[in-house]
């Protein structure tokens, strides 16, 4: 049974969902990518970290049903800004236990950038397909670029995100755009499951927001505070990723003094729906030798 928690830090409304609250073991923050949701989380992703501990996807601040502020300026969406609003709000849900931070895409820059804002919060961290620096590549860094662009690049990338909701069949032809392979997506045995899941959530999309994000994002840059993390630390990408280069989970690793890079062959930004074998075998036989 999952569990919605309302969670208001400092104007913000963030939103969790709680898998298995009454398990013991190490807290799990699950959190999802630029214009995903905490829904996102479907049970066949969750199930590889249930052994760990209790479970709880926490939406990324102004990703719906989250909001940002009535008064939120764009200036205030930085990494410490983005580092302190989570860190309060896992604090809510947990207390001050350590937790495993896990995220895919920015939600891996934000486990990232939450661990080496409060170091002692993390107990492991794991980001998959996730980056130290903004800069996207493929549609999403397409995208941008015309934010930056002004007022009629803002209206084209809304033009865009409205097509995308007009139906779940445009909806599910965009997820080639992320994926090395979209067959392999396509045939990914819980793909209509995500699809109910995320869909209705993606049209309720506050688009001011994901400007505010889409702007701001290239210009973020948290390599030099990397080496702040002290737990061990999963960097996973797809050797083909079209919008996070792989050479982030590079740097990740490199930079994280425990960090480990794991490079999946023939895969994008969706290991999980891509190769889902290979990608739960590896998080499985990680957290065996680290737990």
């Amino acid at each position: 049974m999952t569990i919605k928690y309302e969670i208001p830090v400092d104007g913000h409304r963030l939103v969790a969902l709680s898998f298995n609250p009454e398990a013991e073991g190490v807290p799990v923050i699950l959190m999802h990518g630029i214009t995903s949701s905490v829904y996102f989380w479907t049970s066949d992703l969750v199930e590889p970290f249930i052994g760990a501990g209790p479970c709880y996807a926490l939406s990324l601040p102004g990703h719906y049903p989250a909001s940002f502020p009535s008064d939120f300026r764009r200036e205030s969406l930085t990494a410490e800004g983005l580092a302190e609003v989570l860190a309060i709000a896992i604090r809510q849900l947990v207390g001050e236990r350590p937790v495993m931070l896990v995220g895919h895409s920015t939600g891996g820059f934000a486990a990232l950038d939450i661990a080496a804002h409060a170091p002692d919060m993390a107990h492991f961290v794991i980001s998959i397909s996730g980056f130290a620096q903004g800069r996207w590549r493929g549609v999403l860094g397409r995208q941008q670029r015309w934010v930056r662009d002004g007022l009629l690049g803002q209206c084209a990338f809304k033009f865009v995100y409205k097509s995308v909701g007009l139906s779940r069949t445009i909806y599910r032809a965009a997820t080639r755009f992320y994926s090395a392979d979209p067959h392999s997506v396509h045939n990914y045995r819980h793909f209509d499951a995500l699809l109910e899941n995320s869909f209705p959530a993606y049209r309720k999309l506050d688009l001011e927001a994901m400007i505010h994000y889409f702007t701001t994002m290239p210009d973020v840059d948290i390599s030099e505070k990397l080496p702040r993390i002290s737990v061990p630390t999963l960097a996973l990408t797809g050797d083909r990723d079209p919008i996070v280069p792989p050479t982030q989970a590079h740097l990740i690793a490199e930079r994280v003094p425990r960090g480990e890079l794991v490079v999946i062959e023939n895969v994008g930004h969706t290991p999980f729906y891509e190769r889902p074998d290979v990608y739960r075998r590896t998080i499985e036989t990680w957290l065996m030798r680290h737990g």
